[in-house]
C-alpha cells in the first residue's frame, strides 16, 4: 500500500537524521529551548488539508503533545514518526521480556466506525533487528466508538501481546491518522517499559523537550509515562526568557519527596558543543537562571542538595546503539544561591569544565541538574560552552618567549623548603636545565612532570622496539647511600596504552654513591630494559626527589630513542624553548641528547631582545655542515593564532630579526641556502595522539638579507599568508626557520599574525624584484574598492598615501618598514576618518628608498 512505502522511506531518512542531528542542531543552536520540534520526533507524511504541531493546547504532561488535525480526507496518511529510540544508555531492546506499550490519547470529532486502515487513527511500535528486519510491529488502534473522547485514554497493549524473540536494535513508534481518517487527536506521555523486568528506553515521549535535547525524571525517567517529586510541572515555555521567546521551567513543591532529576543536551561531538572545542580543552560552561518561590535559608539546611547545577559527561561514541560509554570524569558542579533569597532576575551562572584528554572522548552532554531538595520554581535558558584558551599558549602571549616554563613541561609536587626552575646556572646544551632544590626534607616528594610526549608527529610509541632512556644528570652535595624511594632521586618513563593503563615504567636511580658529580653524567637504561609488548598512547617522563633526599640537582638533554629502529620521538628535553613552542635540531631532532651543526648552541637568552627581556639565539659558525633546523610554534586552533582568524584569511606573519657576524656576499653565492624564514603548516586535528596530519599548502617563505650586509638591528620581517579554506584546517603552526648555509648570530623575537583588512599591505610569495615599482590599480575605474601593487627590492621603510586633486591627503594606506618582497594593498574608498570619499580623480603616491613613485585612479559612484 503506498501510506506503507511512504512511511518505510520516512522511517530510513529519520534514522539517518537523528544520527546527524548534532550537525544541524549544535549547541549554539539549541541552547534557548527554541528548537520548534519535539526531541526524537520528526514530521512524517503531511500532505495538503493536514496539520502537524507540537501543541500546547491540550497536554497530559509537561507542557506540550503531538497533535494531527484532518478536517477532511487527504491524498496520503498522515504521521508523527520518532527516530530510533534505542538510543543514549538503551543500546537494545532485550528479548523474552514482556513489553507494555502505548500512549495517552485524546479525540475530538474523529470520523466513528472505521472500515479500513484508511480510516483509522492509530499509534504504533515496530522492532527491528541489527540488519534491520523487522522483528515485531504492535498497532493499537485510537478508540473511534465515539467521536470525541473524555479527556486522556490509555491506549495500551494486552499482557503478553509484545515479546521480542531476539535483541531489537531499532525501536520506531508512530502516531499515525490514515487518509481517510478525520477529526483530531492529540498524543502524549508514550508508555514503554517492561512488565516485571527492564525491558530499555524510549526517549521524550512525554514531549518535553525540543530537538537536541533528552531528559530524565522521577520517579524512572519519565520516558513511560510516570512523573512524580513536582517534576511532572516541568516543560519548556514561553512564561520568561533570557533571550528569543522561550526557557526551560521547572516548578517544584515544598511538599515533593526528595528526588534528583535533569534535562540534558543529546550526546554531540565536540564539534557540535562549540569552535575548535576538543580533548585537554578548557570551556566555560555558562546558563542563564531566573528563580521565585524559594525557601530562605534551605542551602543553609540543605548544603549540597538545595541546589542546581550541571553534569558534563564525556563519550567515547556517539549515535544509536553506542550505549552508555561514558569515558573520564563524570562530576556535579552545583551552584549556591543566597541563604536568604528568595527570588532573583537572570543571572549567569558558569562553571569551567576541563574535557580528558587521555581517556578517548569525542564528544560530551551537558546536564541541567535539579538536586534532592530543590524547590521554587527556575528558569533556564541560553546554555552555551565557550573554549578557554590557555593564555600561555596563544600565539599572542608566546611569541616573545618570554615563557617562564619549558614546554612539554610542569612543575609537580613543590612541598615548601623544596624549588623547582627551568635554570640558567648549569646546562648541558641549549641554555637551559631541570633543576630541584632541596636543602632538607619535605612533606612530599617534588617532581618535574612532563606531558604527554605522545605529540606532534609521534601518535604513538611502537612495541617490540628496544627504547633508550634516560637523562644527563649533575648532582651537588646530594645525601648519599639512600636506603629507600623517600631518600632517593630518580628519572622514569612511564608508557601508558590508549585505555590509560600502564604499561611499562623504567626508574632510573640518579647516581647517590658521592655526593657530588664530576660534571654532567649519562643516566640511562640498560639494553632490553625498556621493550613495550603494546604500541603506547602515552609517555610520561619524571624527574624526582624523594620527601628525604636532599641537595641539588639539574637535568638536561633527556634521552629517548629505539636502539636499532625508530621508537617514536620526545619533546623538548633538551629543555631550549619555553611554553608553546617546540624545535627539531640536527642532525636527528635534537630531542635525545644528540645536536650537531652548531644548532647545539641555540637558546633563549636575555642578551638581546626587541620587547621584554627574551629572544630566541642561533649561533650559527662558518665551519658547520649543511643542514637547516627550526624552532616551531606548538599547532594552535587558529582561535589561538589570532582573533577572528580562520579558513580562507589572508595573515601578515611577522618577526623581529636581528643579525651579526653575517658573511658578505653569502647570499649571491649561496642562493636560497644562505636564508632564514617562516613555515606554516596548516592541521585537520589538535592535541595529543593527532599524528602529523597536515592538510593544505606546506611552503617554505625566504628573507633574503642584502648580499654585503654583515650585521643588522631589530628589523620586522613580514609575510602574507593565505589560510586555506578547502581542506578542513582548523589551526596552524608557525616555524622559524634557519636553512641549510646560514651562517653569523641571529636573534627572533616578537612572532605575530595579524588578519589582512581592507587596506593593510599582504606580502607576496614570488621571485625578488630588482626594483621599486607601483603599478597601476586594479580596477580601475573602481567602486568601492581597488588594488595597487607594488615591488620592493630592498629594506626599506615605505609610505603609500592617497591624495585627492588638491594635493590634500585622503588616507595612508602603507607606513611601514618593507622586507624585499612583492606586495599589494586593497584601498576601499574611505579616508583616514572612515568616511566615504566621493566620486573623483586621485592621486596615489609611494615613496622609500629611493622611490618616490606617483599614479591616478578613478572612483566612480
Amino acid at each position: 500500500m503506498k501510506w506503507r512505502t511512504t512511511l518505510l522511506r520516512q522511517i530510513m531518512l529519520l534514522s539517518f537524521a537523528a544520527a546527524t542531528a548534532w550537525a544541524q542542531n549544535p549547541l549554539s543552536a539549541i541552547g534557548g529551548f527554541e528548537g520548534s520540534l519535539p526531541a526524537f520526533w520528526t514530521m512524517g507524511s503531511q500532505p495538503t488539508g493536514a496539520t502537524l504541531s507540537w501543541a500546547t493546547d491540550s497536554v497530559r504532561s509537561l507542557g506540550h503533545s503531538l497533535k494531527i488535525v484532518k478536517p477532511g480526507a487527504t491524498t496520503d496518511s498522515v504521521a508523527w514518526i520518532s527516530g530510533n529510540m534505542a538510543d543514549i544508555w538503551s543500546p537494545t531492546f532485550p528479548k523474552n521480556t514482556d513489553l507494555l506499550v502505548g500512549a495517552y490519547v485524546r479525540t475530538q470529532g474523529v470520523n466513528v466506525s472505521p472500515a479500513s486502515d484508511d480510516q483509522r487513527w492509530w499509534v504504533s511500535y515496530t522492532f527491528y533487528d541489527s540488519a534491520g528486519t523487522m522483528l515485531v510491529e504492535t498497532k493499537l488502534p485510537i478508540d473511534q466508538s465515539v467521536a470525541t473522547s473524555t479527556g486522556w485514554v490509555a491506549d495500551t497493549n494486552q499482557v503478553g501481546e509484545t515479546i521480542l524473540l531476539k535483541d531489537a536494535w531499532k525501536l520506531i513508534v508512530k502516531f499515525v491518522a490514515g487518509k481517510n481518517a478525520t477529526g483530531t487527536v492529540w498524543a502524549d506521555d508514550f508508555v514503554f517499559y517492561g512488565r516485571g523486568t527492564w525491558g530499555g528506553q524510549d526517549w521524550n515521549t512525554g514531549l518535553l523537550v525540543p530537538t537536541g535535547w533528552y531528559y530524565w525524571l522521577p520517579p524512572i525517567g519519565g520516558n513511560d509515562g510516570l512523573l512524580g517529586n513536582g517534576f511532572e510541572n516541568t516543560k519548556v515555555t514561553t512564561e520568561a526568557a533570557h533571550s528569543g521567546t522561550h526557557s526551560l521551567k521547572f516548578d517544584l513543591p515544598a511538599t515533593r519527596q526528595d528526588h534528583d532529576g535533569f534535562v540534558s543536551t543529546i550526546r554531540m561531538p565536540f564539534s557540535g558543543i562549540g569552535p575548535n572545542i576538543g580533548p585537554g580543552d578548557s570551556v566555560n560552561v555558562s546558563v542563564w537562571i531566573k528563580a521565585s518561590n524559594l525557601k530562605p535559608d534551605s542551602a543553609t539546611a540543605n548544603p549540597g542538595s538545595w541546589t542546581v547545577g550541571i553534569t558534563p559527561l564525556f563519550f567515547k561514541d556517539m549515535g544509536n546503539n553506542a550505549g552508555y560509554n561514558t569515558v573520564g570524569p563524570g562530576i556535579d558542579y552545583t551552584w549556591a544561591f543566597p541563604p536568604a533569597l528568595t527570588s532573583f532576575d537572570w543571572t549567569k551562572y558558569t562553571q569551567g569544565v576541563r574535557i580528558p584528554s587521555d581517556v578517548g572522548a569525542t564528544g560530551m552532554e551537558i546536564r541541567l541538574h535539579i538536586y534532592n531538595r530543590m524547590v521554587g520554581t527556575l528558569y533556564f535558558d541560553d546554555l552555551t560552552a565557550e573554549r578557554v584558551v590557555d593564555p600561555a599558549k596563544t600565539l599572542a602571549a608566546i611569541g616573545g618567549f618570554e615563557g617562564s616554563l619549558p614546554a612539554f613541561w610542569t612543575m609537580g609536587s613543590q612541598p615548601t623548603g623544596a624549588t623547582l626552575s627551568w635554570a640558567t646556572d648549569s646546562v648541558r646544551s641549549l641554555g637551559h636545565s631541570l633543576k630541584i632544590v632541596k636543602p632538607g626534607a619535605t612533606t612530599d616528594s617534588v617532581a618535574w612532570i612532563s606531558g604527554n610526549m605522545a605529540d606532534i608527529w609521534s601518535p604513538t610509541f611502537p612495541k617490540n622496539t628496544d627504547l633508550l632512556v634516560g637523562a644527563y644528570v649533575r648532582t651537588q652535595g646530594v645525601n648519599v647511600s639512600p636506603a629507600s624511594d623517600d631518600q632517593r632521586w630518580w628519572v622514569s618513563y612511564t608508557f601508558y596504552d590508549s585505555a590509560g593503563t600502564m604499561l611499562v615504567e623504567t626508574k632510573l636511580p640518579i647516581d647517590q654513591s658521592v655526593a657530588t658529580s664530576t660534571g654532567w653524567v649519562a643516566d640511562t637504561n640498560q639494553v632490553g630494559e625498556t621493550i613495550l609488548l603494546k604500541d603506547a598512547w602515552k609517555l610520561i617522563v619524571k624527574f624526582v626527589a624523594g620527601k628525604n633526599a636532599t641537595g641539588t640537582v639539574w637535568a638536561d638533554d633527556f634521552v629517548f630513542y629505539g636502539r636499532g629502529t625508530w621508537g617514536g620521538q620526545d619533546w623538548n628535553t633538551g629543555l631550549l624553548v619555553p611554553t608553546g613552542w617546540y624545535y627539531w635540531l640536527p642532525p636527528i631532532g635534537g630531542n635525545d641528547g644528540l645536536l650537531g651543526n652548531g644548532f647545539e648552541n641555540t637558546k633563549v637568552t636575555t642578551e638581546a631582545a626587541h620587547s621584554g627581556t627574551h629572544s630566541l639565539k642561533f649561533d650559527l659558525p662558518a665551519t658547520r655542515q649543511d643542514h637547516d633546523g627550526f624552532v616551531s610554534t606548538i599547532r594552535m586552533p587558529f582561535s589561538g593564532i589570532g582573533p577572528n582568524i580562520g579558513p580562507g584569511d589572508s595573515v601578515n606573519v611577522s618577526v623581529w630579526i636581528k643579525a651579526s657576524n653575517l658573511k658578505p656576499d653569502s647570499a649571491t653565492a649561496n642562493p636560497g641556502s644562505w636564508t632564514v624564514g617562516i613555515t606554516p603548516l596548516f592541521f585537520k586535528d589538535m592535541g595529543n595522539n593527532a599524528g602529523y596530519n597536515t592538510v593544505g599548502p606546506g611552503i617554505d617563505y625566504t628573507w633574503a638579507f642584502p648580499p654585503a650586509l654583515t650585521s643588522f638591528d631589530w628589523t620586522k620581517y613580514t609575510q602574507g599568508v593565505r589560510i586555506p579554506s578547502d581542506v578542513g584546517a582548523t589551526g596552524m603552526e608557525i616555524r622559524l626557520h634557519i636553512y641549510n648555509r646560514m651562517v653569523g648570530t641571529l636573534y627572533f623575537d616578537d612572532l605575530t599574525v595579524t588578519k589582512v583588512s581592507g587596506t593593510q599591505g599582504v606580502a607576496e610569495r614570488g621571485t625578488l624584484p630588482k626594483e621599486f615599482a607601483m603599478m597601476q590599480n586594479y580596477p580601475n575605474p573602481f567602486n568601492p574598492t581597488t588594488t595597487i601593487q607594488y615591488t620592493v627590492p630592498n629594506q626599506a621603510n615605505i609610505r603609500l598615501v592617497v591624495y585627492n586633486m588638491l594635493g590634500q591627503e585622503v588616507r595612508t594606506l602603507v607606513a611601514s618598514h618593507h622586507a624585499p618582497g612583492n606586495y599589494s594593498v586593497v584601498w576601499d574608498g574611505r579616508d583616514n576618518h572612515g568616511l566615504n570619499v566621493g566620486t573623483g580623480v586621485y592621486i596615489y603616491r609611494m615613496t622609500g628608498g629611493t622611490a618616490a613613485l606617483v599614479r591616478k585612479m578613478l572612483l566612480l559612484k
